[in-house]
């Protein structure tokens, strides 16, 4: 079931928006059988393996995935993805980020009106993705980082979104870790804040 490595885990949490979502994910059987889906990668897993690397019964197994691909943290692979001969439906992650906060939708629906988002994208958007491309470059010269740095391989990709999920996580990650030390030490956004009148 696995690649040549199991994906890393750069985020800790998997936003929840719902309660029927809590709900789902309050048993440590379906975080087990999540885990296991995204650590398949691109290739998926059947529910007979999930059957027997967690030695769950499969009623169990089967149920929990009927309702993790209702709340859409789940689907089925496409037939055309499939290894060649094989029947058995296998489920891959569709959350392409697990750690991606949630923003209020009352908030998030105005300032995407406003035009708000598109504004704060095209000022980061190139600049972020240069230094990002520095960031992966940078990964891969430096033993201590080395480790860090998201498998490529065509066997990574997702044949939903089209994209490698690590490398997605890999990259909010970085990200985070850059504004939340920005907007909480940087002595800059401290004097915004002043000028603000929402410091002193």
């Amino acid at each position: 079931m696995e690649t040549s490595r199991t994906p890393k885990s750069y985020l800790t949490h998997i936003p929840v928006r719902s309660p029927l979502e809590a709900d789902a994910l309050s048993k440590e059987s379906t975080w087990n059988i999540l885990r296991l889906v995204r650590q398949a990668g691109a290739q998926g897993a059947s529910a007979d393996e999930l059957v027997k690397s967690l030695r769950l019964p499969p009623s169990a197994v089967y149920s929990t995935l009927k309702e993790l691909r209702r709340l859409e943290f789940v689907s089925v692979l496409p037939h055309e993805n499939k290894r060649k001969g094989e029947r058995k439906r296998r489920f891959v992650c569709e959350r392409t980020t697990w750690g991606k906060y949630r923003i209020d939708g009352a908030f998030l629906d105005a300032i995407n009106y406003e035009g708000i988002t598109e504004q704060v994208t095209e000022g980061l958007g190139g600049a972020l993705s240069q230094v990002l491309g520095r960031l992966f470059d940078e990964f891969g010269k430096r033993p201590r980082l080395l480790q860090y740095l998201p498998v490529a391989e065509e066997g990574r990709i997702c044949p939903i979104c089209g994209r490698n999920h690590e490398a997605s996580d890999f990259a909010f990650a970085v990200v985070l870790a850059a504004l939340d030390a920005y907007i909480m030490e940087s002595a800059d956004f401290l004097g915004l804040l002043r000028k603000k009148a929402y410091a002193r």
